[in-house]
């Protein structure tokens, strides 16, 4: 049974909302089987967030361009319809939440995005996220196909469609700008100028090479200006890979304050864990007596698989907390109050890089800025009508 068939066959979530009465599939079906359908449910979830987010980035970055701005808009609301048609059947299955959505996206949408180039590339990336949730949906679809869940069947196949029509919404876009963009000697001035936000407010559209400096010193001086007024030294050199981290990506998992803190607290453990395995806690430390004793070399390799495994364990990977590891056990952190000294620090960095991860994430489409409040557009919004985004785009 192909989608189209389904959807003649069956009422579309997109007309009455998914059913919420569908009773669980394949009665008998086993915890086992369960678990390994909300492992997907977990990932469209994901893929569905980070894709309306994407898309809503794309319309604030070419809000000049009404046919890109208001499409991607169209889209990204699609994407809160399929969001919500999940919640009933995550209430059967449940859902596992995956990273790897966040990974993906992290990945796309970054650097200098000027012009028609950068029109072509967020065009592109936006298709490589819509790849990724077509191929989901396709699983959900034929699983529900054997499971014989008709309400999960309805729902991946209208929204596989939804990522049909996006992907050809795209390509339409890309075979018009295309021939513009490389046959069409640029006028970089003009493009730059065409590129800029509308307005002061579009803090997520500023371009990465702006973003990223001023983002990274702002997170750091929270704890150089805490420090200095408190005479307290809470500065250290495993908090600026930190920041750096927290500006250049701020939409990888690795940024979240969870990471941030939970990481940097692994790293700590791990670090005196593996001096007190290696008995080295009395050693020559390299930054005082410029010595590697041979305890604390193997305690810092020790500490640093440590480190690395906490973080997967707890779901808080975060690269920057291998400095915070060798640290401690190459001698930098000893007492107390350094090991207190540095966690003020790394809870002053994870909250302010959270706030500016907040800020530079925060997703709002044009249409939505430019609403009156408690207007119609507010309310369709709020209340996710379908009617809004059940017009196809053009």
């Amino acid at each position: 049974m192909t989608a189209s068939e389904t959807r003649r066959r069956t009422p579309s979530p997109t007309a009455a909302g998914p059913s919420t009465a569908a009773p669980l599939p394949a009665a008998g079906t086993s915890e086992a089987i369960r678990g390994q359908v909300a492992r997907f449910i977990g990932l469209a979830q994901g893929t569905e967030a980070q894709l309306r987010d994407a898309l809503l980035l794309v319309a604030e970055r070419h809000e000049r361009d009404y046919d890109v701005s208001r499409g991607a808009t169209l889209m990204a609301g699609w994407r809160t319809l399929h969001l919500d048609w999940l919640e009933p059947i995550e209430g059967r299955y449940g859902s596992v939440p995956a990273e790897r959505p966040e990974k993906l996206r992290a990945a796309l949408l970054g650097g200098t995005r000027v012009g028609g180039m950068g029109l072509l590339d967020d065009l592109r990336d936006i298709a490589l996220l819509t790849e990724e949730s077509q191929t989901t949906w396709t699983i959900l679809y034929q699983g529900a196909r054997e499971l014989e869940d008709t309400e999960l069947l309805r729902v991946a196949a209208d929204a596989r469609e939804h990522d049909v029509r996006t992907l050809r919404w795209l390509r339409t876009l890309i075979n018009h700008s295309a021939p513009e963009v490389l046959a069409v000697a640029i006028d970089p001035s003009k493009e730059l100028e065409a590129s800029l936000p509308k307005a002061a407010d579009r803090l997520a559209s500023v371009p990465d090479p702006l973003w990223g400096p001023l983002a990274g010193m702002a997170v750091l001086a929270v704890p150089a200006v805490v420090s200095l007024a408190a005479g307290a030294p809470l500065l250290f050199p495993s908090l600026g890979p930190t920041a750096a981290l927290v500006a250049v990506e701020p939409a990888s998992p690795a940024s979240r304050a969870w990471n941030v803190v939970v990481g940097h607290a692994g790293g700590i453990l791990a670090g005196f864990a593996g001096l007190v395995v290696f008995g080295a806690l009395d050693a020559p430390t390299l930054f005082t007596d410029k010595v590697l004793d041979p305890g604390r070399a193997w305690a810092s390799v020790l500490a640093l698989g440590l480190t690395i495994l906490v973080g997967m364990l707890l779901r808080a990977n975060h690269p920057p907390a291998a400095a915070t590891t060798l640290l401690v056990s190459l001698g930098g952190i000893r007492t107390a109050d350094d090991v207190l000294h540095l966690a003020i620090g790394v809870v002053l960095v994870a909250i302010a890089g959270e706030l500016l991860r907040r800020v530079r994430l925060q997703r709002m489409s044009p249409a939505e800025r430019a609403a009156p409040p408690g207007g119609l557009v507010e309310t369709w919004i709020r209340d996710r009508r379908e009617s809004v985004f059940e017009r196809p785009p053009g």
